[in-house]
């Protein structure tokens, strides 16, 4: 059982306003006597997520995320169904009492890496700060970087291996954790610092816990690479890691945009200019982990690459990823060699400003980057660079773009997509409906449906559950025996399920969504009822033997011995018979 008792659970949800919890995160706007507002689980623009004051839930009907005053808190922060009842307890100043005995906090097994290099962090701002680092005050003051981005960022020093092995090792941590967080290397029994004579900038993961490090050389060694960064490790995984990420995330949400730039120093550079919500990739490729984490930030994104053929490449492949996954992106038009870091030393706060607005849409951007790619000379290429068009066109413009920007492609290339659109375009109806849950979506007949009906008649009564397990034994939806199992668990304690109890018992996110739209279905029966209950038995009965009946079928179209064609016959002359005596019981 969970270490927050279910009467807990019953009465935080009771006195918790779903309204006051989610204006701590989003903002609602009334509508009638409930509430509408921008959905912060998919790219949303018109207000698509219901609130209903009266059921206390929450729908969302473009993605079709829904739930309680607790699965909302969940999903939002990312966090378990008990933590979410406890972050609600707090919201609403509930005096949740915790069962120490039971209560086991997660350990964190990667705390002794985060330890480590949080340790090694404070060393490098310190030799920043002493004799060895004032070379280095020197070259940041020089590229405008004041105390407090210094403070803010962690920024440090790394001097010669010799002293950065000597604290490491006089800290306490042994050479194993200093290898494998990427500290130390050895070679021929000599251990060195992997990081020496550099500028540091410590790197974050999402969650804010120290990984790892981007180091900037100091001179201008052409042979020595300019920058480096940690190798992979336990904790560092470069291509799950988003650098200025766990800073940013506040800021973008506040300021409706996240600027996604090359490099640390580029971010670096917004922040000399007081913009806190630009992120990076660490190199230029950005994966699949990556745009998720940019996707969680429900704003829209600003793509500030290079204008070099590099980073139009970087650009390029972020914007296909970005129309696949459905984001909202614009592209700033860098027609300059210039980085952000430049800008902003030769034009100041201003000139930065100015240049992060001067953005293109995604399909503008394609016109002009594809025209490199292509050969419009060449049929095929001609063809491949028009369909490539239409599609970013198709999902990712208005009706009125769609016009203007088919209209240039038929220019540039002779291809009229026009009357292409009408079959292609996916719509999205507007929802109407008063109705806050959808009804689950039914088959007009089948088990599916009568094994819906029946575990909503085993919500509502033992007897139920105790007749289901003896006539029929296991659901064949996944998601209904899964549920089925909690159901069972809990009338083996007591006689009756409420919701709230049930909910604390559900680990897996599915399964507590598919009871929620269960629960919440406006054509749910709110009673148990014997007579419809055991007609639902019969019609799953019915199911199952015309499932063996469909097998044997498909058995004997496979079988060419005569003999065993015969015996399976037989077989499925009785399971007809059967099949008609529960359809006249059935009458």
């Amino acid at each position: 059982m969970s270490w927050i008792s279910e009467d807990d659970i019953k009465a935080i949800r009771q006195q918790a306003d779903i309204v006051d919890v989610m204006s701590h995160y989003i903002t609602l706007e009334k509508k009638g006597k409930d509430y509408k507002a921008i959905c912060p689980f998919h790219d949303d623009h018109d207000p698509s997520l219901s609130i209903s004051t009266d059921k206390q839930i929450f729908k969302c009907f473009v993605c079709g995320t829904g739930g309680n005053v607790f699965t909302f808190v969940q999903k939002i922060e990312n966090i378990s169904f008990l933590e979410a009842v406890c972050k609600v307890a707090e919201l609403i100043h509930y005096p949740l009492h915790l069962d120490a005995h039971q209560f086991q906090p997660k350990v964190d097994v990667n705390k002794p890496y985060y330890d480590c290099i949080q340790s090694y962090i404070r060393f490098l701002t310190f030799e920043l700060e002493s004799e060895n680092g004032e070379s280095v005050k020197r070259y940041l003051s020089q590229r405008k970087i004041n105390e407090d981005i210094i403070k803010r960022f962690e920024i440090g020093y790394a001097p010669e291996s010799s002293r950065s092995v000597k604290y490491l090792k006089a800290k306490g941590f042994n050479e194993q954790i200093l290898t494998e967080t990427g500290l130390i290397r050895t070679h021929d029994l000599d251990t060195y610092a992997v990081f020496e004579q550099r500028l540091m900038i410590p790197i974050h993961d999402e969650n804010g816990n120290p990984v790892g490090f981007t180091a900037r050389r100091l001179n201008e060694d052409k042979e020595t690479a300019k920058y480096i960064n940690t190798s992979e490790t336990k904790i560092y995984h470069k291509g799950n890691l988003i650098f200025n990420y766990h800073r940013a995330k506040e800021f973008a949400k506040k300021n409706k945009r996240c600027i996604l730039v090359e490099g640390a120093m580029d971010v670096i550079a917004f922040e000399k200019a007081d913009i806190h919500e630009s992120i990076a990739c660490l190199g230029t490729a950005c994966t699949d982990f990556q745009c998720n984490l940019i996707k969680q930030l429900h704003v829209p994104v600003t793509v500030c690459y290079d204008g070099d053929r590099a980073g139009q490449n970087a650009t390029y492949k972020f914007v296909k990823m970005a129309i696949k996954e459905h984001m909202d992106v614009m592209i700033v038009k860098n027609t300059t060699s210039k980085d952000p870091d430049e800008i902003f030393d030769q034009g100041g706060k201003e000139e930065l400003e100015a240049f992060v607005n001067r953005t293109i849409s995604p399909v503008d951007f394609l016109f002009d980057y594809l025209l490199f790619q292509y050969n419009l000379e060449n049929y095929e290429d001609k063809k491949a660079y028009a369909q490539e068009l239409f599609e970013a066109v198709n999902l990712t413009c208005s009706e009125f773009e769609k016009a203007a920007y088919l209209t240039r492609i038929k220019k540039d290339t002779g291809f009229d997509f026009t009357h292409v659109l009408p079959s292609v375009q996916p719509t999205i109806s507007k929802h109407k409906s008063s109705v806050y849950f959808k009804p689950i979506v039914r088959p007009l007949d089948g088990r599916l449906h009568a094994e819906q009906d029946a575990l909503n008649m085993i919500l509502l009564s033992k007897d139920a559950s105790n007749t289901f397990k003896s006539e029929i034994g296991f659901f064949k939806d996944e998601r209904c025996q899964q549920l089925s199992l909690y159901c069972y668990d809990i009338y083996r304690q007591q006689d009756h399920i409420d919701l709230d109890s049930l909910l604390a018992r559900i680990n897996e996110e599915d399964i507590r969504m598919y009871l929620l739209n269960l629960w919440n279905d406006p054509h749910r029966l709110m009673t148990y009822d014997d007579t419809y209950f055991q007609d639902i038995l019969q019609k799953i009965k019915e199911c199952t033997v015309q499932e063996q009946i469909d097998q044997i079928n498909q058995e004997i179209e496979k079988i060419a011995d005569p003999i065993e064609k015969a015996r399976l016959a037989t077989s499925k002359i009785q399971l007809i018979k059967k099949r008609n005596v529960l359809q006249k019981k059935g009458g």
